[in-house]
């Protein structure tokens, strides 16, 4: 059997976050950063060791050479990233309160990556993974529907992994019955699922998370994470299910911190060739996805904040369970 070139293929949007800074005479301005969740995914597994490539669409302008750039810088393999003169890069305005949560702003609609079609899509990279990552965003427009369900059906005809983050932005769709259908396909499409509380309760209509994790599950999932926020994790398979406490830290923003929780549950089961089969195993997964998201809430902006495995294992080290 061949080794799998990347742990980690993220299909999905790439966005440019215009994030919250000063200029030099101290006015306030805005700078602009790479992101897109499935991106940010795509980072942390680099910065973490692992392998990754990224899938999506950008426009032919100086936001799309920003995007790639920075990939490539990090180690993500971006042949896979088409570039158009069709559309321009999409955006995310980002603010940022006092206790730093944050809210986006997108302008999306009808940019590069709407033109996303099945044609474009690279399925020698999906062939090449471990791991094909996606979201629920790509699905709110036709085009960049067709074509993750053309990457999704690559990868389940071919035994490749699909890991996903159900990841609602309910100012992206006008439809909230319509958000939902595409987060249930994402979830239905899952071996490995990322999802937040506030999710999960929307999706399922109950607040007793392990009723709601039931109603969801499938005979293709492996893993669910249920992310808390400060309070940590709860980590579900079918066999076990771990609940591991949040790390306090002093949050600067919270902006990339599931993704950086994706990225480590990712990596870390590449590592170990999947190995969950017991409870202790389960246990130190959900501990150092926990720890990953905790690193990137302690500094600012999305990919740069992305813990690497050596700034995982400092903080582990001084924060030991």
């Amino acid at each position: 059997m061949t080794t799998p070139r990347f742990d980690v293929a993220a299909f999905g949007e790439l966005i440019v976050d215009l994030v919250p800074a000063r200029a030099a005479d101290g006015s306030a301005c805005f700078a602009p950063k790479a992101g897109g969740a499935p991106g940010n995914v795509a980072v942390g597994v680099a910065k973490l060791g692992a392998k990754s490539a990224m899938l999506s669409k950008v426009g032919e302008d100086a936001f799309g050479r920003l995007l790639i750039g920075t990939l490539a810088g990090y180690g993500v393999a971006t042949d896979g990233v088409i570039r158009t003169n069709l559309g321009t890069t999409a955006l995310a305005v980002v603010t940022v309160d006092d206790s730093g949560d944050r809210e986006f702003m997108f302008y999306r609609t009808g940019g590069a990556d709407s033109t996303y079609t099945p044609a474009e899509v690279d399925d020698g990279t999906i062939l090449a993974a471990r791991v094909l990552h996606i979201g629920s965003l790509m699905l709110a427009e036709p085009d960049p529907a067709a074509a993750q369900r053309h990457a999704v059906a690559v990868a389940q005809t071919n035994a490749v992994m699909i890991s996903a983050d159900v990841n609602l932005r309910p100012s992206l769709w006008a439809d909230p019955d319509d958000m939902r259908r595409a987060a249930l396909e994402t979830v239905h499409a899952a071996n490995i699922l990322k999802i937040s509380e506030e999710e999960l309760t929307f999706l399922t209509e109950t607040e007793d998370r392990a009723q709601a994790v039931r109603r969801l599950w499938h005979p293709g999932l492996r893993v669910v994470a249920l992310t808390l926020g400060p309070d940590g994790a709860e980590v579900f398979t079918g066999e076990h299910h771990v609940t591991v406490p949040g790390y306090k830290v002093k949050v600067v923003d919270t902006v990339g911190c599931g993704d950086a929780f994706m990225a480590c549950l990712l990596s870390d089961l590449s590592h170990t060739d999947f190995d969950i089969g017991t409870e202790a195993a389960l246990t130190r997964l959900a501990r150092r996805a926990c720890a990953a998201g905790a690193i990137a809430a302690m500094g600012a902006g999305a990919m740069e904040a992305l813990p690497t495995g050596e700034t995982l294992a400092a903080f582990l080290a001084a924060n030991p369970g």
